[in-house]
């Protein structure tokens, strides 16, 4: 009675979870191959050479890096693919900074940003083994527009209500005025200010007009990490200089002394930020769709190796055939809709890998993969269902146990 009292107690709190992570998925892609009509046959690799077996997982190297673990498993009817670069340790250095700046960045420098070849999400940016994040902070002027007005002799001042009646300016009519009619006088993450926009800030150039000294701009933390490093090479500096002076911002540069962290992540055997997860997977698909061992499409290969890259493993993270905006696609699970997230964190575990690459024997024939290992619909569809279902997710993490 009491295990069942704990079992009922976890099903009620799990939906109020938030994160489920293993620190060896910062070095991993996984994939839960879910979507219905995909079939698998794991015989000739059961049967194949330098494959280890162990604890119903099937370990061999890849083919697209002899370097790197392919990891099979099997659970609740779904096959599981893993591509995890063993630790040579379980502590990683980084350096980082921080310094905080007036800052204003436009859609023009996101673009300029990509082009240079930085990951963008919001006001994170990302290269390589380089991180950067960008953090605003509100100003206390105001907390709308209606707190702000225009003042000064042309109405070229935007600034508090209160101060817009004792501004005085001297009535000389300014060329870059008439950009003021592309933009509006209000409340800007905390500051009464000329809002920003494309055209705006376009028109204040072309007068010769730094944008900066027209629009209030809000103070930002700019957090860097080199993660793996010391300190950053003259490439990472390179990269990182190149980044601010996009954003404006590159005379700080100039003071930055970086720190020299260590943290308990692991540190892979290979480099994880030059390592091309999508490339691998799609390598191993393909070997493991020419050898019979699963039945994909084109198609669908195509589509889970566009949305592959690294962290993007174990439960919560993992890539599969799952809802987004009513839709099913791949994708991964924590971007799902309506995901189902555990909480817990897992203890890092070690790699053993075999002597030599897998060789599937001449000897086995292979056919099409039974209906037997389908996923079913209800499964795909639905999720996790069920106290079975939810026991066998509790202990996924402990598959792949250390070594």
């Amino acid at each position: 009675m009491k295990k069942e009292f704990v079992l009922i107690s976890l099903l009620i709190f799990v939906p109020l979870a938030s994160a489920c992570y293993n620190p060896m998925d910062s070095l991993a892609v996984e994939v839960r191959l879910n979507r219905p009509g995909i079939y698998y046959d794991l015989t000739p690799l059961k049967n194949a050479e330098n494959v280890i077996i162990d604890d119903g997982s099937i370990i061999y190297r890849s083919h697209y890096d002899e370097r790197v673990a392919v990891i099979l498993k099997e659970v609740n009817s779904s096959l599981w693919i893993r591509i995890q670069i063993p630790a040579k340790s379980f502590e990683s250095t980084y350096a980082h900074a921080s310094f905080e700046s007036p800052l204003l960045i436009s859609n023009e420098s996101f673009e300029r940003i990509k082009a240079l070849g930085w990951e963008v999400k919001n006001y994170t940016f990302r290269k390589g083994s380089l991180y950067v994040r960008i953090s605003p902070r509100n100003g206390g002027e105001c907390k709308s527009d209606s707190d702000c007005a225009v003042g000064g002799c042309s109405g070229e001042v935007c600034t508090t209500r209160e101060l817009a009646k004792e501004i005085v300016t001297p009535c000389v009519y300014k060329e870059w005025y008439g950009c003021l009619r592309l933009t509006s006088c209000g409340c800007y993450n905390g500051f009464c200010t000329w809002k920003p926009n494309p055209d705006f800030e376009k028109c204040l150039k072309e007068h010769g007009i730094d944008p900066s000294k027209v629009i209030k701009l809000p103070l930002a933390e700019v957090y860097i990490a080199d993660y793996g490093k010391e300190k950053p090479s003259e490439e990472d500096i390179g990269e990182l200089r190149e980044l601010f002076e996009v954003l404006g911002i590159s005379c700080a540069f100039d003071k930055l002394q970086f720190k020299a962290e260590t943290t308990n992540a692991p540190e892979g055997t290979v480099d994880p930020y030059s390592f091309n997860f999508s490339e691998a997977l799609r390598v191993e698909l393909e070997w493991l769709r020419e050898n019979g061992i699963i039945a994909v499409g084109d198609e669908d290969i195509s589509a889970i190796v566009n949305v592959a890259e690294r962290g993007k493993a174990g439960y919560n993270s993992h890539i599969g055939w799952y809802k987004k905006n009513g839709v099913y696609t791949w994708i991964p699970y924590d971007e799902s809709d309506s995901p189902l997230l555990l909480k817990c964190v897992g203890e890092p575990f070690n790699v053993t890998l075999p002597s030599g690459k897998a060789v599937i024997g001449s000897s086995y024939t292979s056919s099409t993969p039974g209906s037997s290992n389908t996923t079913s619909q209800s499964t795909a569809q639905n999720g996790v269902c069920g106290p079975g279902a939810f026991v066998g997710l509790l202990l996924f993490p402990l598959l792949f146990r250390r070594k």
